[in-house]
């Protein structure tokens, strides 16, 4: 995740945003064609994460009983990311801000359910 998935997800979400400060309201997008194909690069990274994640054994911890709703949990992310893709192809900023926060939420979401504390070593 932190070698991939984070860095593409990060790039994604910073997209667009808007920035209010006291010298006024500063709206992030892509403008430049390199803009709108760094974003959609990036988007296509987390489709491939999500399709890596459903491979055998990509479910690192041993915790994960359940397959089927780690790979639902996989297909949505790279479901949500298909979406920014398509905003990048026509260039729809609102669009893209929208996937960024349903790829957001299907991180939130397999978080929730799959991220694991370490377990305290034996020397502790």
């Amino acid at each position: 995740m932190s070698w991939v998935v984070d860095p593409s997800s990060k790039v994604v979400f910073g997209a667009v945003a808007s920035i209010v400060t006291e010298k006024g309201e500063e709206e992030i997008q892509p403008r430049t064609d390199d803009e709108w194909n760094n974003a959609r690069n990036h988007a296509a990274v987390l489709i491939e994460a999500g399709n890596s994640l459903m491979l055998a054994g990509r479910a690192r911890n041993p915790k994960i009983q359940d397959q089927q709703d780690w790979n639902a949990k996989a297909r949505a992310m790279s479901a949500a990311a298909r979406v920014a893709i398509e905003a990048t192809d026509v260039k729809d900023a609102e669009a893209l801000f929208a996937a960024s926060g349903d790829i957001y939420q299907t991180c939130t979401d397999c978080h929730a359910k799959y991220i694991f504390t370490p377990e305290p070593s034996a020397a502790q």
